[in-house]
């Protein structure tokens, strides 16, 4: 019998780590009893001048992120669609978007009819590099999605200038990124336009959501709009200025944010005490890395705990098989951005776009294109060999004892790998 768990050995960690998600108590409850009791279960139950729960929840939002307005939606995915919109992309458009994030940052692309363009990653951060998004720029780019992969901000200082210099606009994807700040101010707002998503196992939740921020009255006017059946806010309700869905969250999503939002600091605190400490442990044990934060990430409220695997300096043990070992000794581990790089999905490898091949083959844009031909180095080499990642419930223990515990897993690991070999 060897040492490690999974060859028989016992394990580190007997019980769970963290704490169960969601967090949830009276407050939900109540707030939920609250809406029932109303009869008021949609924010058009109230007159312009009163918040429905729903608009306390965007007036909160919006503050948290620093940006001047927030329009909610039904979830992440039609959020980026809505703020696309709002920026003006249609058919025969170009828009960047990196290669290793959720699919959805990328099919809302092609849901509004434009074309996506994949773009390589740095391989610190995991979040789209900008010169290889500067490179592919064409005339036919109008916008790029950048994601705050696992909540660490992108390099926006250099995403922002590469976007103005090259005249197009930037749409933050801070589906995971809920509080992250760059240079002390909030994610989402620092392009143009930002979205996210309250989907059950983002750090706010409400089973399923999302929200549009920005600090620009004319996109927010036209976000409010296409998330509202096209209407414009102060106009008659049945009169329609574009052609638009209905997004419109619910109050039931509005009250159980709020609720949420309410602890939602005191997690924040917990989860960045609980990960620097985590990081520097991981300093101490060869093999493993945590990402070098960057001074300028003045807050990461991460949705996953990214960090770095090197297979030459861990005996040459590959990732997949340490992830086994430590799952074996009761550690969760990851591998971040939700598995492959998004065209090698059988959607984009088989170029599955329906009967006209529409938006890919628009004649609007008028340009081949075949995914199945898509490479992109740095990507493919973090999805297959370097990538790990802990999932943000782990980080929410009241000491650092859970902590304590994966370290003392990666080191047995780390002694023992000649068993695993």
């Amino acid at each position: 019998m060897g040492k490690l768990a999974i060859n028989g050995g016992e394990k580190v960690v007997t019980r769970p780590l963290g704490k169960a998600w969601p967090i949830r108590d009276e407050r939900e409850e109540q707030a939920l009893l609250d809406v029932a009791r109303s009869g008021a279960w949609w924010r058009g139950a109230y007159p312009e001048a009163a918040r429905s729960k729903v608009g306390q929840f965007e007036d909160a939002f919006a503050k948290l992120h620093d940006a001047r307005h927030c329009v909610a939606v039904t979830n992440g995915t039609q959020a980026i669609e809505c703020a696309l919109k709002s920026l003006g992309v249609e058919a025969g458009d170009e828009v960047l978007v990196p290669g290793l994030t959720f699919v959805a940052s990328a099919t809302a692309i092609a849901l509004v009819n434009a074309v996506p363009v994949f773009v390589d990653v740095d391989p610190e951060t995991y979040n789209m590099d900008p010169a290889a998004m500067e490179a592919a720029i064409t005339g036919k780019t109008r916008a790029a999605v950048v994601v705050h992969n696992g909540g660490y901000p992108c390099d926006m200082d250099r995403v922002l200038e590469v976007g103005k210099r090259k005249g197009i606009a930037i749409l933050e994807d801070s589906a995971h990124a809920h509080g992250s700040q760059w240079r002390g101010r909030g994610v989402g707002a620092l392009g143009d336009i930002g979205t996210f998503s309250f989907q059950m196992g983002k750090t706010l939740t409400c089973g399923e959501g999302g929200a549009v921020v920005t600090n620009s009255s004319e996109l927010a006017e036209k976000a409010y709009s296409f998330h509202h059946i096209g209407r414009l806010s102060g106009r008659p309700f049945y009169e329609f200025h574009r052609v638009a869905s209905n997004l419109r969250m619910t109050e039931w999503q509005g009250a159980i944010l709020l609720s949420q939002l309410s602890r939602f600091p005191e997690q924040v605190e917990t989860r960045e005490r609980n990960a620097r400490y985590l990081a520097q442990g991981l300093k101490e044990i060869e093999g493993v890395d945590p990402i070098d934060r960057d001074p300028r990430v003045t807050r990461w409220c991460f949705y996953y705990w990214n960090f770095h695997y090197r297979q030459e300096q861990f005996a040459g043990l590959t990732r997949d098989r340490f992830i086994k070992a430590l799952a074996a000794e009761g550690v969760p581990v990851g591998i971040g951005a939700h598995g492959q790089p998004i065209y090698r999905n059988p959607l984009f490898k088989r170029m599955n776009f329906g009967r006209t091949g529409c938006p890919i083959q628009c004649p609007l844009h008028g340009e081949p294109v075949d995914y199945s031909q898509v490479r992109l180095p740095v990507s493919e080499r973090l999805y297959e060999t370097q990538a790990l990642s802990l999932a943000h419930a782990l980080f929410l223990g009241d000491t650092t004892e859970d902590m304590d515990l994966i370290l003392e897993a990666i080191r047995k690991v780390r002694a023992n790998v000649d068993e695993l070999r």
